[in-house]
């Protein structure tokens, strides 16, 4: 059963109380800045794109309904409640706004406001969005979808990963936006072969004040969050907020605990209405509690039980669940400039930096005479049998600028630019002490502090240290033509990515260098017809990659010297050519697209997951080449039958692998089999229903069946996912603006289920190759479970 704390129940209270107070006057919220309000009036404004697809590439037209929005960001205009947007792009795109964002549980991350969007397939590990999620994109794992986050690019650099609790708080993610197959000419990204997405923080406010919420929940989950403004500086032209926030719940699956501590800052400098200097910054610190993914049969026969020990256990050592630890500490900032230099004349530049620091935990027990660094035997002072800290450990320092100029005369826009990076990744496993009687790490990151086994020669004891350095440096050049009174329009591009890679060891191993050089040339080309104001077709034709995962570059050696993880001999980058045609509707009152998409890829990676220990370690292999096509649909409405805004989407996937795939000395059978984690059908129903101080919402997601091996079987049953929100916005008092409470359920019904792939398999049961070879059932899938039953109750206000 979902518990709360005993303070829930008085902010309860308290709410109802305040409703008392305060219910009877209309609801009054912050209004939008800088255009004229003109209530119920529909109204078109040109603006300028600092970066990021707002909607076309450049100077898009942008739909908004002239009026109030609370100081939420709450419009009750936004087509589906806030799940659509009113696009121009030359290919598809799929956004969600602050009207959905908002209703979400404020913890929620860029990943999880997601989830119905037609070519998204999401899944939690945990209620509340502190650990991340895991994205599928048509088919595609998220580490091939290149996020951009206020500019600057936020993939893992080593193996595309991303992250999605590293970025912004919910209270201030403006909008996430996807554009699934295809990239924007200016992205810089190497992980974009299944598409890119862009995330924003919201724009500091004109007026002076803040923001606060508190949220308590299920499983003893409480959240405290405050934004301060300071409006207007003067006549600087400056505004800028700072925020921070504080999230903690218990594992709902096992024991443990999830911690998270974040900070958002953003500066805006406006120097003139066409030009504007931006500095963002995000800090984020936690301590995440992994869970063991089951098999099939251990789930049919354990449940959400299968997982690590709450209590030490001397003669099964390796099950503690303090061995088990994500904890990880990053920033990433930003400071995108956008200067007006001369009529038709532009100067765009995005430096940025990354930095963080962090450890998967691990645990290993030492055999008398076997203690390795890399391959070869050292000298440590440990006896036979003691249990040892070994964490995967990773220490990234990333810098990089994307400038461009664009430059429009008659009817062409050139835009030419240069986007430049910097990486230092360091990968190591040290050996640090555990209390032999508690169980317990001495460090939870163990690299640093006192208690680190150190060699007989006193230097600290590596299992394996690796740096990465990666180099990127991406030319790009596009023209785009405006015909026919701007109603068609012609574009064309070219982006030139050189990557540069290589790997040093710093302890014994086959081979203490590795290097990797990829030139990748990646045409772009797209066209749109704008009929009259209501409608709108396009095509597409881009190409995109995704660089290898770094650890196919170097090998990982277990204590006593055996070797856990072997590079990889042909992994290739990842190649994609995608061709789309899309049409899109629009008018007063409905909002619609549908897009075709077909895409070939070739040398198509597939994430393998190996254990170094008990830490997962993700390496990369080459699965050949793949074909996927299908069909995207989604249409949402504003305002119907007085306040309900109803949102609607479906995705049809085809999806085939093209070759047979080597197992040992055999192929196996994998040609013409799905994909794993591929379903073919996906719908989402998305209902928001809001009169100005009552508000409610509805989101239900179907996920069809999706294998989880390369031939194809062993699977997941389809399911539905489901959330709720309720809500009563009432009307400003005193200095409170806009203070509202908010209930928000997830999965309803308290299903258990498997609701992803989370380590694929070649096979499951025994299997013969494609030269008669006879292979014993292999080892199985394992999977992630959805979370359970889970309620969270948020009181929040603007002041």
């Amino acid at each position: 059963m979902p518990y709360f704390r005993t303070s829930a129940v008085q902010f309860l209270l308290t709410g109802t109380i305040l409703g008392s107070l305060l219910v009877g006057q209309g609801a009054v919220g912050q209004t939008l800045p800088n255009h004229a309000k003109v209530p119920g009036k529909v109204v078109t404004k040109k603006h300028k794109k600092p970066y990021g697809p707002v909607s076309a590439t450049s100077g898009p037209e942008e739909i908004q309904v002239a009026g109030s929005s609370t100081v939420q960001g709450v419009t009750r205009h936004a087509p589906g409640g806030g799940l659509m947007r009113v696009e121009t792009r030359s290919g598809t795109i799929q956004s969600v706004t602050r009207d959905f964002i908002a209703k979400q549980p404020p913890s929620a991350n860029p990943v999880q406001v997601l989830a119905l969007a037609p070519s998204a397939f999401v899944t939690l590990t945990e209620p509340y969005g502190i650990a991340g999620g895991n994205l599928m994109l048509r088919g595609l794992p998220g580490d091939h979808v290149g996020w951009i986050y206020n500019g600057a690019p936020v993939n893992d650099v080593g193996d595309g990963g991303f992250y999605a609790n590293q970025t912004s708080d919910g209270d201030n993610l403006k909008s996430v936006s996807l554009m699934p197959g295809s990239a924007d000419i200016d992205t810089p990204s190497i992980s974009a072969a299944a598409g890119s997405a862009y995330a924003e923080l919201i724009d500091p406010s004109h007026k002076r004040g803040g923001f606060v919420d508190f949220s308590y929940g299920s499983y003893n989950m409480h959240r405290e969050f405050i934004r301060l403004e300071t409006g207007d500086i003067g006549n600087s032209g400056v505004r800028a907020f700072a925020s921070f926030s504080n999230t903690a719940a218990n594992n709902w699956r096992g024991p443990g605990k999830f911690g998270r501590k974040h900070v958002d800052f953003k500066l805006i400098k406006d120097f003139t209405p066409d030009s504007r200097w931006t500095v963002n910054a995000s800090y984020n610190t936690n301590v995440l509690q992994l869970d063991m993914n089951p098999t099939k049969d251990q789930f049919e026969k354990y449940g959400k039980h299968y997982d690590f020990s709450s209590h030490y256990d001397p003669n099964n050592k390796t099950d503690y669940y303090k061995y088990g630890l994500d904890a990880f500490q990053n920033l990433i900032a930003s400071a995108p400039l956008s200067l007006k230099l001369a009529d038709g004349l532009r100067f765009d530049d995005t430096p940025y930096l990354w930095w963080g620091s962090g450890s998967i935990g691990g645990v290993s027990t030492i055999t008398n005479g076997q203690t390795f660094s890399g391959n070869q035997p050292v000298n440590v002072d440990v006896a036979d049998g003691t249990t040892v800290y070994t964490p995967l450990y990773f220490s990234y320092h990333r810098t990089g600028n994307n400038a461009k100029l664009t430059w429009q005369k008659g009817h062409n826009t050139v835009t030419f630019g240069w986007w430049y990076e910097w990486s230092r990744t360091n990968q190591s496993t040290p050996v640090s002490y555990i209390n032999q009687q508690t169980g317990g790490p001495a460090n939870i990151y163990g690299d640093y502090g006192p208690h680190i086994y150190k060699t007989s020669d006193d230097n600290r004891w590596y299992l394996n240290d690796h740096n990465t350095f990666t180099q990127v440096n991406m030319l790009y050049l596009g023209d785009k033509l405006s015909l026919l009174n701007d109603k068609l329009e012609l574009q064309a591009g070219l982006r030139v990515a050189m990557v540069n890679r290589k790997v040093d060891s710093y302890v014994p191993n086959i081979q203490p260098h590795r290097g990797q050089n990829v030139f990748e040339p990646l045409p772009q080309f797209s066209a749109s017809y704008r009929f009259n104001s209501h409608h709108q077709l396009y095509v597409l034709g881009t190409t995109n990659f995704k660089m290898p995962n770094n650890n196919t570059l170097f090998e990982l050696y277990n204590a006593d010297g055996s070797m856990s993880t072997a590079p990889s001999s042909n992994v290739k980058p990842e190649y994609a050519i995608e061709e789309e045609i899309g049409y899109r509707y629009h008018d007063d009152l409905f909002v619609g697209e549908i897009s075709f998409f077909n895409y070939n890829f070739t040398n198509r990676q597939m994430g393998v997951l190996s254990y170094f220990g008990s830490a997962p370690m993700s390496t990369t292999m080459n699965v050949g080449n793949q074909t996927s096509r299908g069909v995207d649909v989604q249409l949402g409405t504003r305002p119907i039958l007085g306040h309900f805004r109803p949102y609607i989407s479906f995705e049809y996937l085809d999806a085939t692998m093209d070759s047979n795939i080597q197992y040992l000395s055999d192929y196996l059978h994998t040609k013409g089999k799905r994909p794993v984690s591929t379903p073919k059908e996906m719908g989402a129903l998305g209902i928001d229903w809001d009169n100005g101080h009552i508000f409610a919402n509805l989101n239900l997601k179907y996920i069809g069946s999706q294998y989880s091996t390369l031939v194809n079987d062993e699977k997941i049953h389809p399911y539905i996912m489901d959330t709720v929100t309720i809500g009563y916005r009432f009307s400003n008092k005193w200095h409170l603006r806009s203070p509202q409470i908010q209930l928000n359920f997830q999965n309803l019904a308290g299903s258990l289920y498997r609701n992803g792939v989370y380590s694929m398999s070649p096979f499951a049961h025994a299997t013969t190759g494609l030269y008669g070879t006879q292979f014993a059932a292999g080892s199985a899938p394992t999977y992630t479970l959805s979370p359970g039953f889970a309620v969270s109750f948020s009181i929040s206000t603007g002041f």
